[in-house]
C-alpha cells in the first residue's frame, strides 16, 4: 500500500480500479505550404473551429448538465471567436506558410506558456482551458476518434497528467467514480466542474505513471486529497465505512438547509455564502444560505479576453441578484495583485506582490477599471439588496478615498439622471494587522466589518500557507489571531456595526464554535459549507460557546488551542463525519 498527498479538489470517497488517460500530443511536425494551398488550409482550420464551437454547444445545453459546466463551456465557445487568437493562427498559416495542425498548436502553446509563467495560481490554472481547446480543435483537424473511457458495467478512477474542463465535464458519471492528477490545483475550472459533477478528486499529485501501474485498486480521498494505491484490507474497510458514514452525513446536513441557524436558547445567526460565478448562487440558496457574504469579482477577469467593461459587469451582478431572489448580495470590489495579468493590464511584476500593488491598492492605480466596476455596482444596487465592501484595508485614509470615489460616481449617475442604488452599506475588510489593530477607528467610518481571516493569519504570522516549508505554521488558532478577532469584535460592538467572517477559519466546525463564542453572528463560507455551520450553531447555546471561547483564549499554543477546540467539537457534534 502507498499513499500520495495531492491538493483536495473535490470532496468525497472513491474506490475503484486504475484507468490511465495518456496526457497531451507531443508538437506536430510542420509542413511547409506552397502558395496555391494557403487558402485552402485556412478555410481547414475555420472548419475545425466551427465544429468545436459546435461541439462546446452541446456540452453547454447538455440535458442535466449543472450551470458550472455549461457556463464554462460557453466561455470556452467565446474563447474560439477571439480575433486575437484566430488571427495569430491565420497569420501562421498565410505568413508562416505552415499547415494548422501545426500553427494551431504552435500559437495555442505560446498562449499557454503565458498563462503558465504567471505567478498567482488562480489565473496560471487557466492554462488548462488552453490546453482543453488546443486537444478540441487538432481532434477535428485530424478527425480523430474519442478515447476509450470506462463503462457503467467496469467503473474507474481516472488517472491522468491533467483533465481540462471539458473533458471533465464529458465524463460519466456512472463510470468514471473519481479521478486524480499528477498536475492541477484547487482554484481551477477543473476543480469546479468536478464539485458540480459530484466526482471525489484530487489534483497536484506530481509524478504518478511510474509509481501506479493500470491494475491497480485506488482510493481517492477527496478531502485530505490522499491517493491510496492498493490499500491493505484494513484501509480499504475504512474507506467504506466513511464512505456510508459521508451518505448519512449528506442526508442530515441537506435537512439543515431548511432550517434557521439559530442558536438552542434563541440566538440568530446569519449564514451567507461566499462565491466567485453568478452560477453558483443556486447552490448556496438550496444549502439554505442567507444570501451571499462574500462575491470575489476579480473572477470576472478570470475568462475575459478583453477587460470586462461597465455592460459585463452589471450584467453578472444583475444575474446574480435574479438567483439570489430577494435576498443580499456582499461585492467585493475586486482583489487583484501584480502578480496577475501583469502583462495585459498593464502592470510590472513585483517581487513580493503580497506587499505590494494588489486589491484596494491596485483599484487605485487602475482608477479606470475600479470605477467602471463601481459604476456598475451602484447600477444594480437600484435593482436589489447590494452591500459593497472594500478588501486589505490598512488605514482610515483608504477606506476614505475609497468611499469618496463611490461617492463620486453616484454623483455622475445623478447627473446622467442613470438610476443607481442609494443607502448602500459599506464594509471594511479586516485582513491587515494595522486595520485589526485600529478597529476602533475604521469602525467609526465603516458600516459593517467583514474578516478575512486567510490574509489576515497570513499577514500577522509572516507565513506563506503556499510554501510547503511554513505552511504548517499557518495556523488561525495562534493566541495573536484569536487577540486580535476578539480585538476587532469588541470595536464593532462598541461601534454597533455588525461583524462578520468570511475567511477559510469559519468552515471548520472547530472554528465555528470558537467564532460564535467571541461574539460572531454573521458567517460567509462555501456554498457547500453552509449545512454544517448551521448544524453547529444548532449545537451549541451562546452561553456555552463564550465558555469555549473564554478557556481557547486562555491556552498558550495553536497546538492546545486546536486539540481543545477538536475535543469540543467532537463532543458535541460527534466524532469525525459521523452524524
Amino acid at each position: 500500500m502507498r499513499k500520495f498527498q495531492g491538493i483536495p479538489v473535490a470532496p468525497g470517497v472513491a474506490i475503484g480500479p486504475a484507468f490511465w488517460r495518456i496526457g497531451a500530443d507531443a508538437l506536430p511536425l510542420p509542413r511547409r505550404l506552397r502558395k496555391r494551398e494557403i487558402d485552402g488550409e485556412i478555410e481547414r482550420f475555420q472548419e475545425a473551429l466551427t465544429a468545436a464551437r459546435a461541439e462546446l454547444d452541446g456540452v453547454a445545453n447538455r440535458a442535466g448538465m449543472s450551470d458550472a459546466v455549461g457556463s464554462i463551456a460557453a466561455g470556452h465557445r467565446e474563447f474560439l471567436k477571439d480575433p486575437t487568437l484566430v488571427g495569430e493562427i491565420e497569420g501562421a498559416i498565410r505568413n508562416g506558410r505552415t499547415d494548422a495542425d501545426y500553427s494551431v498548436a504552435v500559437v495555442f502553446r505560446r498562449w499557454i506558456g503565458r498563462f503558465r509563467a504567471l505567478e498567482d495560481d488562480f489565473f496560471r490554472q487557466r492554462y488548462v482551458d488552453l490546453v482543453d481547446l488546443e486537444r478540441r480543435v487538432m481532434r477535428h483537424l485530424r478527425r480523430e476518434h474519442k478515447i476509450r473511457q470506462p463503462t457503467p458495467d467496469s467503473p474507474a478512477i481516472l488517472l491522468a497528467t491533467d483533465l481540462t474542463p471539458s473533458e471533465t465535464a464529458d465524463l460519466d458519471r456512472k463510470s468514471v467514480v473519481g479521478f486524480a492528477t499528477e498536475q492541477g490545483g484547487a482554484t481551477s475550472h477543473t476543480a469546479i466542474v468536478a464539485k458540480s459533477l459530484g466526482i471525489p478528486a484530487v489534483c497536484g499529485l506530481g509524478s504518478l505513471v511510474d509509481e501506479v501501474p493500470a491494475s491497480s485498486t485506488l482510493i481517492v480521498d477527496g478531502q485530505q486529497g490522499l491517493l491510496v494505491v492498493d490499500p491493505d484490507a484494513e484501509t480499504l474497510e475504512y474507506y467504506r465505512d466513511l464512505k456510508r458514514r459521508l451518505k448519512r452525513r449528506f442526508r442530515v446536513l441537506k435537512r439543515m438547509a431548511e432550517l434557521p441557524a439559530e442558536t438552542p436558547d434563541g440566538w440568530p445567526v446569519g449564514v451567507e455564502a461566499n462565491i466567485e460565478f453568478p452560477l453558483e448562487v443556486d447552490e448556496a440558496v438550496r444549502n439554505g444560505a442567507d444570501g451571499i457574504g462574500l462575491y470575489r469579482t476579480e473572477f470576472l477577469y478570470a475568462d475575459a479576453h478583453a477587460l470586462p467593461d461597465e455592460a459585463a459587469h452589471l450584467a453578472a451582478y444583475r444575474e446574480a441578484l435574479d438567483r439570489l431572489k430577494g435576498r443580499p448580495l456582499t461585492i467585493r470590489t475586486f482583489d487583484f495583485g501584480a502578480d496577475k495579468f501583469a502583462e495585459e493590464l498593464g502592470m510590472r511584476p513585483e517581487p513580493n506582490p503580497y506587499l505590494g500593488c494588489r486589491s484596494l491598492r491596485y483599484s487605485f492605480a487602475r482608477p479606470e477599471l475600479f470605477r467602471t466596476q463601481l459604476r456598475a455596482l451602484l447600477r444594480a444596487a437600484a435593482e436589489g439588496q447590494i452591500r459593497v465592501m472594500f478588501p486589505m484595508i490598512s488605514s482610515v485614509s483608504e477606506f476614505r478615498r475609497a468611499r469618496r470615489i463611490l461617492d463620486q460616481i453616484q454623483e455622475e449617475l445623478r447627473r446622467e439622471r442613470v438610476p443607481y442604488g442609494t443607502g448602500l452599506r459599506i464594509g471594511a475588510m479586516i485582513e491587515i494587522p494595522s486595520a485589526a489593530i485600529a478597529a476602533d477607528l475604521v469602525a467609526k467610518e465603516a458600516d459593517f466589518f467583514s474578516i478575512g481571516t486567510n490574509d489576515l493569519t497570513q499577514y500577522t504570522l509572516a507565513v506563506d500557507r503556499g510554501n510547503e516549508r511554513v505552511a504548517a505554521l499557518f495556523r488561525p488558532s495562534n493566541p495573536g489571531i484569536l487577540r486580535l478577532l476578539r480585538g476587532v469584535l469588541l470595536e464593532g460592538e462598541r461601534a454597533n456595526i455588525p461583524v462578520g467572517v468570511c475567511g477559510e477559519m469559519a468552515a471548520e466546525r472547530a472554528y465555528t464554535l470558537l467564532l460564535l463564542g467571541l461574539g460572531i453572528r454573521h458567517f460567509s463560507v462555501a456554498p457547500s459549507v453552509v449545512p454544517e455551520v448551521k448544524r453547529t450553531v444548532r449545537s451549541v447555546t451562546r452561553q456555552l460557546a463564550r465558555e469555549i471561547a473564554d478557556h481557547a483564549l486562555a491556552l498558550a499554543t495553536p497546538e492546545e488551542v486546536d486539540a481543545y477546540l477538536g475535543d469540543e467539537a467532537d463532543r458535541l457534534l460527534g466524532a469525525g463525519v459521523g452524524v
